[in-house]
């Protein structure tokens, strides 16, 4: 149950990132990403015997609504934040949820640098 709810995420994430963009390919920027819509992307419905996402997504949702405008100070909060949650998560079955979040704030950092 778990992958198959992953590959409708990623599936979702794949086509929402296609959106807005012109048409045709190398069609202009992504829109920006929101703290709101990466918590949206980053939470999941709990499940049984599934990882609650609420920890480590809240965790990065405080982080990046204080996140450096600098793409490099930006990813570099998200790696920090990362390697912060990384033991307790993998330990805990939250790997899963934990990579989305790191990649989820990697894609928000990219999206709003200005260059």
């Amino acid at each position: 149950m778990g992958a198959r709810v992953a590959a409708v995420v990623l599936a979702f994430l794949a086509l929402a990132g296609c959106a807005g963009q012109g048409g045709g390919m190398g069609g202009g920027q992504p829109p920006k990403m929101t703290v709101s819509d990466f918590y949206g992307f980053c939470s999941s419905l709990p499940t049984p015997n599934a990882c609650l996402s609420d920890p480590i997504c809240n965790r990065y949702r405080q982080e990046l609504s204080e996140a450096p405008a600098e793409l490099s100070a930006c990813l570099a909060m998200c790696r920090k934040t990362s390697d912060a949650l990384y033991t307790d998560n993998l330990i805990n079955g939250c790997g899963g949820v934990l990579d989305r979040a790191s990649d989820l704030c990697d894609q928000f950092c990219r999206r709003h640098d200005p260059s």
